[in-house]
């Protein structure tokens, strides 16, 4: 109880902060437009998006170097929606990616290798051209069961458990168009575990369950399925396009709870850094390299028999068959 209470004390400073912010530019907002009468060119929308899929394959036969038969195969599906008026621009973006492989020799089985489902509504004030006001929300999770292979037999994580909301508001300061560092001192990240069995253990870092034996009687107290968290967050965004036709492009995000209720973890910062390199063949063929690494004080694995975090990193590359598409709305 006393860890739910100090949790919805932040939470709900958080939410008042951001009410008064929201409030407070969208009055300045309306203010502007009873004096400024908007041009055609200042309201517009945009619609753009890509689907993708990666695809490989292997057969093996006798083969003295070893090996096994195997398919992979990944769908990503990428959207991104702007608003974009004289004071204000809101984007909203989704990320959705499923891969899997399937081994079909004499040990046939299927194992998953991407599962993403991502969410990001950003509000932009428009009051300088370099450093802008801004609000982001972010939702993270799954689509399906994720296990620790070869073991798939208990799952580690399913959808929604867990899922990560982060709300921030802070500046947002541009180099170019081409690198973007934003900066919050005021983040609040929600974790939910919308699985019992894995709230009970702890796992994402809730309060696991437990036992309490009151005059020789014991009753079980189930584990938690929410955590809040209020710390800064930073978010650098590199992107940018080469002659040879190559692309880079570079996100990096780190989040501190300075409020952790364990005064010891207030320093512990999770990194979610993600970089890839796309060589472009065709409008519609290219092959990516993308590299993943994530580091979660919450999120524990076995090692040695005792459960620690430890830094998870993800590399891939495939030949990527993409089409786009893109539709404007100016008012």
């Amino acid at each position: 109880m006393p860890l739910f209470k100090a949790n919805l004390k932040y939470i709900n400073v958080l939410a008042a902060g951001i009410l008064f912010v929201f409030l407070l530019f969208n009055t300045n907002s309306c203010l502007s437009q009873d004096t400024i009468v908007n041009k055609p060119k200042d309201i517009w929308h945009r619609f753009e998006g890509g689907i993708s899929f990666t695809i490989n394959q292997l057969a093996i036969t006798h083969w003295a170097a070893g090996g096994e038969s195997n398919a992979s195969g990944k769908a990503m599906l990428n959207f991104k929606y702007t608003y974009n008026r004289r004071m204000f621009n809101y984007v909203t973006t989704g990320l959705f990616a499923y891969g899997a492989q399937g081994f079909y020799a004499q040990n046939k089985r299927f194992e998953k290798t991407e599962d993403r489902m991502e969410v990001a509504m950003t509000m932009t004030h428009n009051n300088n051209r370099n450093l802008t006001f801004t609000a982001i929300t972010m939702l993270k999770t799954q689509f399906t069961n994720g296990y620790s292979y070869p073991n798939d037999s208990i799952p580690i994580s399913r959808f929604f458990a867990p899922a990560y909301l982060t709300v921030s508001i802070g500046y947002t300061y541009n180099i170019h168009n081409i690198v973007s560092i934003f900066f919050s001192p005021s983040a609040g990240k929600f974790t939910f575990v919308n699985d019992q069995d894995l709230a009970d253990k702890g796992s994402f870092g809730v309060e696991a369950g437990y036992w309490i034996i009151v005059e020789g009687d014991s009753t079980w107290i189930p584990g938690k399925r929410f955590l809040g968290e209020l710390g800064f967050n930073i978010l650098i965004k590199y992107k940018q396009d080469f002659k040879n036709n190559i692309s880079i492009f570079s996100n990096l995000n780190l989040y501190n709870n300075y409020m952790d209720v364990n005064r010891a973890n207030r320093w512990n910062i999770d990194i979610d850094w993600e970089t890839g390199i796309r060589f472009t063949i065709s409008k519609s063929i290219s092959t990516i390299i993308n590299v993943h690494l994530i580091y979660d004080d919450n999120v524990r694995f076995t090692i040695n028999n005792q459960q620690k975090p430890i830094l998870q990193f993800k590399e891939s590359i495939g030949i990527n068959f993409l089409y786009k598409f893109a539709v404007d709305n100016r008012k």
